[in-house]
């Protein structure tokens, strides 16, 4: 019997460490979450500052070739920016794509462990009532054997 207690710790245990990694999994999930939005906002802005420029420079009335030449080394400046900023956008995602992966996995480890807890409750519940029932029908052979010597007892009395 203390054989089915220790595979039900040793299940229960399993169980809290794959809740543990899920709860850690779901925290990193959320944190890479918060890092693309972050990404997404400042490749927002570089592509914002971009659109600014191009608009001061169009409202400029003195514009002249040297110019539109300065706003376009500038506006080169800042497409460098906006590749820098695309590039952090992706790999946060992929960073992101991995994490909710990760998660996955760890509620699917939690889903066999939570079943394999369920499955030795389940075998240490059959195991005690099948001890229970040899119990029983130990105690139903003695009390018919008791009842046969009984009964021999008498028998040899009146003979």
């Amino acid at each position: 019997m203390t054989a089915w207690l220790r595979l039900e710790e040793v299940r229960e245990h399993r169980r809290r460490l794959a809740l543990e990694k899920l709860a850690a999994d779901r925290r990193a999930e959320q944190a890479q979450a918060d890092v693309v939005q972050a990404a997404e906002l400042a490749r927002a802005v570089a592509q914002g500052a971009k659109a600014r420029h191009w608009q001061a420079a169009a409202a400029d009335p003195a514009l002249n070739v040297s110019a539109l030449a300065g706003a376009a080394a500038w506006s080169r400046v800042l497409d460098g920016h906006i590749a820098r900023e695309h590039a952090a956008v992706a790999e946060a995602k992929a960073r992101a794509q991995a994490c909710t992966r990760a998660a996955e996995a760890s509620r699917d480890a939690l889903r066999r462990a939570a079943g394999g807890v369920e499955k030795a409750a389940r075998l240490a519940q059959q195991a005690r009532a099948q001890e229970r029932r040899r119990a029983d029908d130990r105690l139903e052979a003695t009390a018919e054997d008791l009842a046969a010597a009984r009964w021999a007892a008498q028998r040899a009395r009146r003979d």
